[in-house]
């Protein structure tokens, strides 16, 4: 499966309560990613939505050998 024309997702990591995670390859930059997609039924919410984005800013901060980007 491609999502967004760009990451193949390979397997399914985890499933939480906001998302699930996969391993994931980003295709555009040729490296493996770890993808979280959140639950369809939390999108239609103005909170969730910024509550993922947050912590989806606070990670993309990581940077360390042992952390995916």
């Amino acid at each position: 499966m491609l999502v967004d024309q760009r990451y193949r997702i390979d397997r399914k990591l985890e499933r939480g309560g906001m998302a699930t995670v996969y391993i994931a390859h980003d295709e555009r930059l040729d490296r493996p990613i770890a993808l979280k997609v959140m639950h369809p039924h939390l999108a239609e919410s103005a909170d969730f939505v910024a509550r993922f984005r947050r912590e989806a800013r606070a990670a993309a901060r990581i940077i360390h050998p042992g952390v995916v980007s």
